[in-house]
């Protein structure tokens, strides 16, 4: 409904267009009567009005004083005058206000002035819907002129460059010309891609809100600025290397400026990567292809950076190297989760991404490789009876293969190790028999030792005739037979996982004679550990 404001220093008046009127029938809410055209205008000031009813004469503010001073608050108000003149000059001033009606108050009705709002409230029907329609097709304009941006720069860094003249006097439309100066391009690209899209709802929304804050931000003439794809943005600022340094500093610290500007319009973080200056086409298409191709480099640089692309390191093909942490590290984190050690997740997880960042290893095999690590961890809960629904395999992957770079898969990290740790603690405290659970992790936190149940015991502060019933009664096997299925799991998987002999295995194990051990892993396995290793290498 729209809103309607009567204004008449005549209480009758008022009193009776507000009794009389049908509002409801020519649908407009009655928004409020006033005798001062001071109080109407200040209430108009806090509040929404679409159509005014007003008396022309009045003390202080006359009516015409009233209309231009709420038309100013109001561009698209309607207006009705009341009058008791029907002189020409009050009819041309009001003319020329744009006065909707000016309605004589000895022939005013309340079937005319109900008419009145009626043709009113249609008109500003057919008002806003023209302007949705002028607004739609804005949109669609825009939304075209930007596919257009991003079909020409995806062609410029994907398709040969045969037509070079062809190619600059396109690029001159998008405000490319490089015959007047150099131009020095950067890539912006959301640090949370996954985290951004799901707020955008696509890539698509994402990528256009951006170059909107961006180009209102720039301003015309700063940079041009090209949509590519998953919400990234490729952006072209003038250079000069007459005066090298300084424009270094000038493109850094606007860009310094839009990741602001980003982070409080659109609530998105953005990096950016900086090319090299170059003023020949193909030189500026080798530049954006090398910046388009830095998806390795990226993974490894901090959240919220602004680096140039000859400054980024490569990545290293260490596979066998990241292999051989993979023991060391799913320990720490096991043995997080397993004595809750809530506390020290954050600086176990940082040690351990600082060891990636320091090798630099290829973003994939790090992915596998910590993927391999939460599986393990999610194995370890479900044989404690410990697997919510929330750590299924098949989310784990797909959560981790997305993940765009190390500060987020060290984040992604903490908050699932917390998760474990929240659930293993939920679990422990909701068991009948916690003494059997705790038995259990510490026969688990001690498989290179030997463990005996007088140890077991001394530790939960049992007897260890206690401790034998219970764990029998309540996990159906006696505590010889736990600690041996523990130690030939633990064997299991680091004949799986790493080159170490069975002599070695055995030893790590507490097993001195190797053929006891391989008599207990045979029964165990149901094949020999040379056999079984063989067996999973196929």
């Amino acid at each position: 409904m729209y809103t309607v404001f009567v204004v008449d220093d005549d209480l009758p008046v008022l009193q009776y267009l507000k009794e009389a009127l049908p509002w409801e029938a020519v649908q407009c809410r009655l928004g409020g009567c006033f005798q001062d055209p001071e109080e109407a205008l200040s209430a108009a000031g806090a509040s929404q009005v679409d159509i005014l009813v007003t008396d022309i004469g009045m003390p202080g503010m006359d009516g015409m004083a009233l209309t231009r001073a709420m038309r100013a608050l109001h561009p698209g108000l309607k207006v009705v005058i009341l009058s008791c003149h029907d002189e020409f000059d009050y009819a041309q001033q009001a003319l020329k206000l744009h006065v909707t009606d000016y309605v004589l108050k000895e022939t005013m009705t309340a079937g005319l002035i109900g008419d009145l709002l009626k043709q009113m409230k249609e008109a500003l029907d057919a008002e806003r819907s023209s302007e949705a329609a002028k607004r739609d097709m804005e949109a669609k304009v825009k939304q075209n002129d930007s596919l257009l941006r991003q079909a020409f720069m995806l062609q410029t860094i994907q398709s040969p460059l045969l037509h070079v003249q062809e190619w600059e006097r396109r690029a001159r439309e998008y405000g490319i010309d490089l015959s007047r100066g150099e131009r020095v391009p950067v890539l912006a690209f959301p640090d949370r891609p996954r985290e951004a899209v799901a707020r955008f709802r696509t890539p698509e929304l994402l990528r256009d809100t951006a170059e909107n804050v961006l180009a209102e931000a720039l301003g015309t003439g700063a940079c041009e600025v090209f949509p590519y794809q998953q919400g990234e943005l490729l952006l072209l600022f003038p250079f000069s290397s007459e005066h090298r340094i300084g424009s270094w500093k000038r493109v850094e610290e606007m860009l310094r400026t839009q990741q602001k500007c980003l982070l409080q319009y659109a609530k998105v973080s953005y990096s950016f990567l900086i090319g090299l200056p170059c003023k020949e086409p193909l030189r500026l298409k080798e530049n954006l292809a090398a910046l388009a191709g830095l998806g390795k480099e990226r993974f490894y640089m901090p959240h919220g950076a602004v680096g140039r692309m000859e400054q980024a390191l490569p990545v290293a093909d260490l596979g066998d190297e990241l292999l051989a942490q993979y023991v060391p590290a799913l320990e720490d984190f096991r043995q997080l989760v397993l004595q809750e050690k809530t506390d020290s997740i954050a600086a176990t997880v940082g040690q351990w991404m600082g060891v990636m960042r320091e090798n630099r290893f290829h973003p994939v095999e790090v992915k596998e490789w910590m993927l391999k690590i939460v599986l393990e961890i999610r194995l370890r809960l479900k044989s404690l009876q410990m697997n919510p629904t929330s750590f299924s395999s098949g989310l784990l992957h797909h959560d981790v293969m997305e993940l765009a770079s190390l500060q987020e898969l060290g984040e992604w990290l903490q908050h699932f190790l917390n998760q474990a740790v929240e659930c293993a603690g939920r679990i422990r405290k909701e068991s009948k028999r916690r003494e059997v659970l705790e038995c259990q992790r510490f026969v688990a936190s001690k498989w290179q030792e030997r463990v005996g149940l007088e140890e077991a015991a001394a530790h939960l502060h049992l007897h260890p005739n206690y401790l034998s019933r219970l764990f029998k009664r309540e996990t159906g096997e006696n505590f010889v037979e736990f600690v041996t299925r523990t130690k030939m799991e633990k064997a299991k998987e680091l004949l799986e996982r790493t080159d170490k002999t069975v002599e070695e295995i055995a030893a790590m194990l507490s097993y001195e004679n190797k053929n006891y051990f391989t008599k207990l892993f045979k029964a165990h396995a149901g094949a020999l550990p040379s056999a079984y290793r063989s067996a999973k290498k196929r």
